[in-house]
């Protein structure tokens, strides 16, 4: 069991996302596995934000949440969060918006 993995979503699904990916660091160098630990999360914002019709994060604001939990023994926990709080914050996404805000 894993005391830190969140309970509700959009945060779970991120988390999982980042664990699932995190497996694969081993060969990897630390360049490496965090970029593909931050384009994981992303895809797994992207797929939740689409399927409930929320704004997804920027890969600017998935480094910076992952920034923000550096260091925290809960870090993964704290990432996922992080961009929970950013995506659910927004609202629901205009219908026919270009940009993200």
């Amino acid at each position: 069991m894993d005391m830190f993995r969140p309970r509700s979503d959009p945060a779970q699904l991120l988390y999982d996302a980042f664990q699932a990916e995190a497996g694969n660091r081993k060969g990897r160098t630390v360049e490496e596995w965090l970029v593909a630990e931050n384009a994981a999360v992303l895809r797994a914002a992207e797929t939740w934000a689409a399927r409930h019709g929320l704004t997804p994060p920027t890969l600017a604001q998935v480094q910076a949440a992952s920034d923000y939990a550096s260091g925290s023994v809960d870090y993964g926990a704290k990432w996922a969060y992080a961009l929970a709080r950013i995506m659910t914050a927004r609202g629901p996404r205009a219908a026919g918006a270009s940009e993200v805000r």
